[in-house]
């Protein structure tokens, strides 16, 4: 419930974590991704959209099922691989697919490694101290063959394309109830732009660090134009900035301040995560929307305005307030979601 990197939680145990933590836990980590992450927090991001749109996605995974059967291995009356691990790899496939133009073998390569390492960690088939190479093999070649099989690449990347527009809006919300939750944010190198890698070794590829550079160093935009080409990371890498900024302009708020739950109304009150720290005259609020398949689509850069937000609203704290994502000046009281969240998909204020 109180962990930011899953974001499917129940609002009420959310809430209810965060306020213990404030209380009395206001040092411990928040970390999204680590090194023995077994999928990086974006391609979980990514994944978790799918139980917002599991009809689909069961009629998807038959599909695939069929398309690939010819893939499987007989052996003993046993058709391998597993259902369960066929699954698993369905998920991880779709957490990684790279957005551009890849490597279709470096892709094999980086899916047989990681499937292997899941079986083995699962212990079911086969496990480290005594591996069934038999099994592996079916395994290892259902990868491979799948792959192969130009329909279904074609259908992965179908799929994805929505999947992915999706999982990038459920990154930004994260990265802002990380950056601004009571705690200490934890960021693994390469986790400040989209980073969709699985477990060790495929998490420990080099970071590109010229091109994280080349975008701290430009002036910042319009926070609508970041949204225009949302797949080059530059939106999250601005939520993960600004947040630091305030935290540094602001320590004490998230070790020992008040934590204060505010809930959305209209119709969106499960669509939105949002919360209030403060201590003296001093305060932060953070609001992050979540579910987004069930009101975006996928022509629609992010849920901004009246279009997506309607008549609902969110009550804010008394007070003057700076959206420091937009430059925006809020002011306290009930607010309309439209307006605190038109021009960018998630809002995080400090008193002014």
């Amino acid at each position: 419930g109180n962990d930011p990197r899953d974001f499917g939680f129940s609002l009420k145990a959310f809430h209810a974590a965060s306020e213990d933590r404030a209380k009395h836990w206001p040092y411990t980590m928040l970390g999204s991704s680590t090194h023995d992450t077994k999928r990086s927090e974006d391609a979980r991001a990514r994944i978790g959209v799918l139980s917002e749109m599991s009809s689909a996605w069961r009629l998807q995974l038959r599909r695939w099922h069929v398309a690939n059967r010819s893939r499987r291995t007989e052996v003993g009356g046993e058709s391998w691989p597993t259902r369960g691990d066929e699954y698993h790899f369905y998920q991880a496939l779709l957490g990684v697919w790279p957005l551009e133009k890849f490597d279709l073998e470096d892709l094999k390569l980086r899916l047989k490694t990681y499937m292997l390492k899941a079986v083995r960690e699962a212990k079911l088939r086969t496990s480290w101290v005594n591996p069934d190479t038999e099994y592996e093999a079916a395994l290892e070649r259902f990868v491979v063959q799948s792959l192969d099989n130009p329909v279904f690449v074609k259908e992965v990347n179908d799929a994805v394309a929505q999947l992915a527009h999706l999982g990038m809006l459920v990154g930004l919300s994260q990265a802002l109830i990380k950056v601004a939750s009571p705690g200490v944010p934890d960021y693994y190198q390469g986790t400040e732009l989209w980073d969709f890698s699985l477990v060790d070794p495929d998490n420990r590829r080099p970071v590109d660090y010229g091109v994280r550079r080349k975008f701290l160093d430009k002036a910042e935009e319009d926070p609508r134009g970041l949204l225009h080409n949302i797949a080059d990371g530059r939106a999250k890498l601005h939520v993960i900035r600004k947040g630091l900024e305030v935290r540094r302009a602001h320590p004490r708020l998230f070790h020992g301040g008040k934590y204060t739950p505010l809930h959305a109304d209209g119709g969106r009150e499960e669509n939105i995560v949002a919360f209030s720290l403060s201590q003296g005259r001093s305060a932060v609020i953070a609001v992050a929307p979540r579910l987004f398949a069930g009101f975006v689509t996928q022509d629609e850069p992010a849920p901004l305005g009246a279009r997506a937000w309607g008549k609902a609203q969110l009550p804010l704290p008394e007070g003057a307030y700076r959206n420091v994502l937009t430059g925006e000046a809020v002011n306290g009281g009930p607010q309309p979601l439209s307006s605190l969240l038109s021009r960018f998909p998630v809002a995080l204020l400090t008193a002014s």
